[in-house]
């Protein structure tokens, strides 16, 4: 009975560990990221960047709003990975005629923030993303923002 009471108690506190070790409070890394909900089962954490989202600019200067322009960040959540924390921040581009992303460069970093390289795309290709997937998902998310905060966005641009 006592070695059940022990495993128990050793159970719980390997458990509150665990949690607080994920529950990290926000720093100032974190400030104008708002993470994109695509799940409960996926190993990665999607977010944009709320600071730096505008709308494209035409050849002649003019507003786009068909084109958000926008920086992605990717973060390993799982804690059990050597990789946890560890994110890239992506230029990205979302077209909402063609309902399509283009990724691209991509700026690699430690969970401490450090910056390690970049990783330049061999050519640039919008990828058309459809409903019901991450990609989707992403989609759907920056949409939704950009109609949201529309002025803000065309401040930007």
């Amino acid at each position: 009975m006592l070695k059940r009471v022990i495993y128990l108690v050793a159970v719980l506190w390997i458990m509150m560990l665990c949690t607080a070790f994920a529950e990290e409070q926000k720093t100032d890394k974190d400030a104008g990221w708002e993470v994109i909900d695509i799940g409960p089962a996926e190993n990665y954490e999607y977010a944009f960047n709320t600071l730096t989202i505008k709308y494209d600019r035409n050849k002649d200067g003019s507003i786009n709003k068909n084109i958000i322009v926008y920086e992605e960040r990717k973060m390993n959540v799982m804690i059990a990975s050597n990789e946890y924390k560890y994110y890239t921040i992506t230029d990205c581009k979302l077209n909402k005629d063609l309902q399509s992303i283009l990724f691209g460069d991509e700026k690699f970093y430690t969970r401490e923030g450090k910056y390690r390289w970049t990783d330049k795309p061999a050519y640039l290709a919008w990828i058309t993303v459809r409903p019901e997937t991450i990609g989707g998902d992403r989609f759907i998310a920056l949409v939704t923002y950009a109609a949201q905060h529309d002025v803000e966005l065309e401040a930007r641009s």
